[in-house]
């Protein structure tokens, strides 16, 4: 970081302006011309590939070519060595801009039509210059637009942008990272979420009609105060970008014309066949709208409302055969479901809004000295999270997605992960608070020391220490001591954890141990384990349900028939989630409710709409039976770029791509 003073070439820096994801941006005075300037600092990593910094230079030279007075001016590109570390820097000279970004020019505003329009037409005129050069921005939103003192926007880093990629460039070379690589190379989606295309959220190669989209996004905020796709996290909001039409502007602003409706609409299909395809008429329309309200004439007749399609019936066509087809899918299935958690784990990735009620569980340290306990470093961890997701006002994150999220290992090279990358993991995963402790032996008892902590403040809120011998019974404590620390009202009163599981921890740890086999596809070895716990608590629904999911995977159809009818038998001790999907595979297997089925899974997705597993299914069921491959690649768009590991998908898009001749 420069300092206050610092000469960097002939720019004397003045202060720091700010920091985004390509570097810091300082004030700055020319000492040769005795102007003030904008001087941006690269970071490091362009600086170690040099292809990067090819691309880079060269679209900055196309985009310093562009004149105009919506756009920022790009003065020079440069280097120079830091005279206090020797390191040479890269460095961008752009015009500086006095004035506020376009957020906080219209943050406590009413939304004034006449001044919306305004500032869209010069904004999309800035754009449509851009873009008769090839140079597309790929992150068009409010915080890179600013409005200067005479309240003329300015659009900020044309073509500087860091690159979602893989993008077209203007002498058609074409880069081949999609979304799902930025999200495991970076852990975090380049780019703003919610400014997205369909097509920039799958990683294809972006033209301009990308930007359009995107400026769409921007155009129904300013005039609604709303975004078109907002969700509470990122995955679903990639899956409203993908899936969902946006809602009607005027229902969120009657002082919208219809115009101004058709245009933002026009922006804003999925398609982009269906979107303006020349920026230039995009201008024109706005232009044509603001002298309507220059002059003072305007239509305030309501525009027309979309009209749903109604659902086909398509399951009356529905055979056997396509049972057969669920059968030979199986084997991929297994996949998500040894990724099962109690209460539908969100499976969320990249960097997520914190919630005030999103927990992450971290692992529990054995302390004991005893090998037969070790089961309850993960066992814990599950008993909590079974407790806690009866109340729905706690969104949970497992210890098996922070796994995940820190590379698929609990340990690195033999040690411990320190305690600060578990929280670093949980906080990019949207968690505010964790919870983490160790477990010690008092003679026949067991003692758990447990601390809730805050992740922004480091504060621990809670610090228990809960002594018995029954873990479910010292689970149950500690889960009515959570609920008391985060203010909330546990829903279907104190039940406890045995009510959604077994009466028995050894019947449970039993359980578990299948559950491992589950997940190494050893169906048999599965079973005798689910078998075992069965012989223990012959009421356990769990076990039930797993080894019907083990037969049919295997295809011993009859015999997963009989434990789905068991699990049924059992399902009140089954966690929400499981009997949720029990009751989906129960009409698939056992009563061959197709349609239920189907619409079942539908409900669960809006349900549990970061649930990866149900969507991953749902998208399966999408294009087995509906035949809709748009759907289902777009629902399997949103699972990778969530989790761009996840072998399921993965391993079922390669095969439909497969089936489709698409080698």
């Amino acid at each position: 970081m420069l300092s206050d003073g610092q000469m960097l070439a002939h720019f004397k820096i003045i202060k720091l302006l700010g920091e985004g994801g390509m570097g810091q941006v300082y004030l700055a005075e020319d000492q040769k011309l005795h102007r003030q300037v904008a001087v941006k600092v690269l970071t490091a990593e362009y600086f170690g590939d040099a292809d990067r910094m090819e691309r880079f230079h060269r679209e900055a030279r196309t985009a310093a070519q562009i004149s105009h007075p919506n756009v920022m001016s790009i003065f020079d590109l440069g280097k120079d060595k830091d005279p206090a570390t020797g390191q040479e820097i890269e460095y961008i000279v752009m015009e500086y801009i006095k004035g506020k970004s376009l957020t906080e020019f219209l943050k406590g505003r009413p939304a004034d039509m006449t001044t919306v329009i305004r500032l869209a037409e010069k904004i999309a005129s800035g754009l449509a210059a851009a873009h008769k050069m090839n140079v597309l921005h790929r992150d068009i939103k409010a915080d890179n637009i600013i409005v200067d003192e005479d309240e003329q926007p300015k659009i900020l880093d044309f073509g500087l942008a860091k690159p979602l990629e893989p993008v077209q460039f203007s002498d058609g070379e074409t880069s081949t990272r999609t979304v799902s690589q930025e999200l495991t190379r970076a852990g975090k989606i380049l780019g703003t979420v919610s400014y997205m295309s369909p097509e920039q959220v799958r990683g294809e190669t972006l033209d301009t009609r990308s930007d359009i989209f995107s400026f769409g996004v921007l155009l129904y905020r300013m005039a609604t105060g709303e975004f078109p796709f907002a969700a509470q996290t990122q995955v679903s909001t990639l899956a409203k970008i993908l899936e969902t039409r946006h809602d009607s502007p005027r229902l969120k602003n009657d002082k919208i014309p219809p115009d101004l409706e058709r245009i933002i609409d026009k922006c804003l299909q999925k398609d982009a066949g269906d979107r303006y395809q020349d920026t230039r008429d995009l201008v024109v329309d706005l232009r044509n709208l603001r002298r309507q309200f220059d002059s003072g004439v305007t239509d305030t007749v309501s525009g027309i409302q979309a009209v749903q399609k109604p659902k086909s019936s398509f399951f009356k066509r529905l055979t056997w055969k396509h049972v057969v087809l669920i059968m030979f899918l199986a084997p991929f299935i297994y996949a998500l479901i040894s990724q099962l958690l109690p209460g539908g784990d969100s499976g969320k990735s990249g960097k997520v809004m914190a919630g005030e009620n999103n927990l992450a569980i971290l692992g529990f340290e054995n302390k004991t000295n005893d090998a037969s306990l070790d089961w309850l470093e993960s066992g814990l961890p599950e008993i909590l999270l079974t407790g806690l997701a009866q109340d729905k006002s706690v969104n949970l994150i497992s210890r098996q997605r922070l796994v995940d999220e820190l590379g698929g290992e609990p340990t690195k090279a033999g040690k411990t992960i320190p305690h600060e990358e578990w929280l670093s993991a949980a906080k990019d995963l949207g968690a505010s608070k964790v919870l983490s402790g160790s477990y010690y032996k008092m003679g026949n008892k067991i003692r758990i020391d447990a601390r809730l902590e805050d992740i922004a403040s480091g504060k621990v809120l809670l610090g228990e220490k809960v002594v018995g011998d029954d873990p479910f019974s010292l689970v149950d404590s500690l889960t009515d001591k959570i609920a008391v620390s985060l203010n909330i009202q546990r829903e279907g009163g104190e039940q406890s954890v045995s009510t959604f599981t077994s009466s028995s921890p050894e019947a449970y740890k039993t359980y578990l141990a299948g559950m491992n086999k589950f997940g190494m596809q050893l169906y048999d070895d599965a079973i005798v384990e689910f078998e075992k716990a069965i012989k223990i608590d012959s009421t356990f629904a769990l076990p039930y349900m797993r080894i019907a999911m083990s037969n049919a995977f295997k295809s011993r159809q009859q015999k997963a028939a009989i434990y789905f009818a068991k699990a049924k038998q059992y399902e009140s001790k089954l966690p929400v989630h499981e009997r949720t999907l029990l009751d989906i595979y129960a009409d698939i297997w056992l009563n061959h409710k197709f349609n239920d089925a189907f619409a079942k899974m539908e409900a669960m997705v809006k349900t549990y709409p970061d649930d990866l597993e149900a969507r991953s299914i749902y998208a399966v069921l999408v294009n087995e039976f509906t035949k809709d491959t748009t759907k289902a690649f777009a629902l399997l768009d949103t699972v990778i770029a969530a989790n761009p590991r996840y072998e399921f998908v993965l391993t079922y898009r390669s095969q439909a791509y497969l089936n489709l001749g698409l080698y």
